[in-house]
């Protein structure tokens, strides 16, 4: 990685990381942890209260059922790492916490789905994350609260599955990062400076210009605007996602992360409450639009919910609220590495709604591809923008 010489302003850096949550926070961790206190890095995040950053909105739960190698790689290196957050993390002797509660998630399907469950069950045993399969007279006995008619097969989830705090996890990497001396700019980037086909200088919202040796698109749902400005393609869409809590009159005992593929639905236990959330969702208006559908969880949710759960006839919503996720529109999964026509622009974006359980593995990954020019921990590879241009996806089933 080439460095910036002779730079003397203050933000002035080897590598701008644009968008400060979990992504550009993770990358801005390793990449000094990695790199040495002397490589320079800032971080232009202009919502340093991350009041509606993607990764603080998250659901916050982490599993390995994927159809994507690379995926459940990524989730069980996440699941170690929150283990030992707070000893990892650790700054001036306070040691951080996400929270992690082992929980598995249960996937159902119906006869349609049943023979690409069972392949993603048999990749995900293969790959070390110990699923259970459960037909439907064993998910009969194990959730006797479930109607199961037209559920011709289940997945139950292995040991590191489970949920989190995925503000909290965002808090810790960027508290450790500026620890490490990483820089923070409350400023957005809204344009760059190019000489031939490298970035050499990122244009802020401030009327500042700050010099860069390499820049990294962290902008999650932003990430499209963030690459036209360096005059690029990308098929990251921002998408609403909306959430529902609610307390059920007779709640359930025992109750997994659901992924429902029979209902189109998926909720999960939190506390003495209950969190679902059903597929889809529109573009946003603008970006500022967190304004939530009020008729969607009579319409869809409830009567999705009492099909399968008929505790849950009775329930009283409690909240509701919209986050922005970063769909690949092209394979559904993430872009990581560098552009092959910027071979200084880099990309950590595009995880389509499971992103934050894999901020620690893609911020290693996206560091190790920038400092060294490859893939050290987990090969990622075949998550990089090659596979756009050559027009071959990598789909996620799940």
């Amino acid at each position: 990685m080439s460095t910036v010489a002779g730079a003397g302003r203050d933000l002035d850096c080897d590598v701008a990381i644009i968008g400060g949550g979990g992504m550009g926070s993770a990358a801005a961790y390793y990449l000094k942890s990695l790199g040495g206190l002397e490589l320079r890095v800032t971080v232009f995040e202009p919502d340093p209260t991350y009041a509606r950053a993607a990764t603080a909105l998250a659901a916050g739960g982490i599993r390995q059922q994927f159809s994507t190698p690379e995926n459940i790689e990524m989730s069980l290196f996440g699941y170690r790492f929150f283990e030992t957050i707070g000893e990892t993390l650790a700054v001036d002797g306070e040691t951080p916490s996400v929270g992690l509660t082992p929980r598995p998630y249960l996937r159902l399907a119906d006869k349609t789905g049943l023979a690409a469950l069972k392949r993603d069950f048999e990749l995900q045993s293969r790959m070390g994350a110990a699923p259970e399969w459960l037909a439907p007279s064993d998910l009969a006995r194990r959730f006797p609260w479930m109607r199961i008619d037209e559920v011709a097969g289940a997945v139950l989830g292995g040991p590191s599955e489970g949920m989190f705090d995925p503000y909290g996890m965002l808090q810790a990497f960027r508290r450790k990062a500026r620890a490490l001396g990483a820089r923070y700019h409350a400023a957005a980037a809204v344009g760059f400076e190019r000489d031939g086909d490298r970035i050499v200088a990122v244009e802020l919202g401030d009327g500042r210009t700050v010099r860069c040796g390499v820049a990294l698109n962290a902008a999650g749902p932003r990430a499209a605007r963030v690459a036209a400005m360096a005059g690029l393609e990308l098929p990251v869409q921002a998408i609403k996602a909306q959430s529902f809590a609610f307390r059920a009159a007779r709640p359930v005992a025992d109750c997994p992360i659901v992924l429902d593929r029979v209902q189109g639905l998926q909720f999960k236990p939190e506390g003495d409450l209950f969190v679902c959330a059903v597929p889809g969702g529109a573009p946003p208006r603008h970006d500022d639009d967190f304004d939530p559908e009020p008729d969607l969880f009579e319409a869809e949710a409830w009567p999705r919910l009492a099909a399968r759960v008929p505790q849950f006839e009775s329930l009283r919503l409690t909240r509701t609220w919209v986050g922005h996720i970063e769909l690949n529109t092209f394979d559904a999964n993430p872009v990581l590495g560098p552009h092959p026509e910027r071979p200084n622009f880099h990309f950590v974006v595009g995880f389509s709604g499971h992103g934050a359980q894999h901020v620690p593995a893609a911020g290693r990954a996206i560091a190790e591809s920038i400092l060294f020019g490859g893939y050290r921990t987990l090969d990622l590879s075949r998550f990089g923008y090659e596979r756009i241009l050559k027009g071959e996806p990598v789909r996620e089933g799940v």
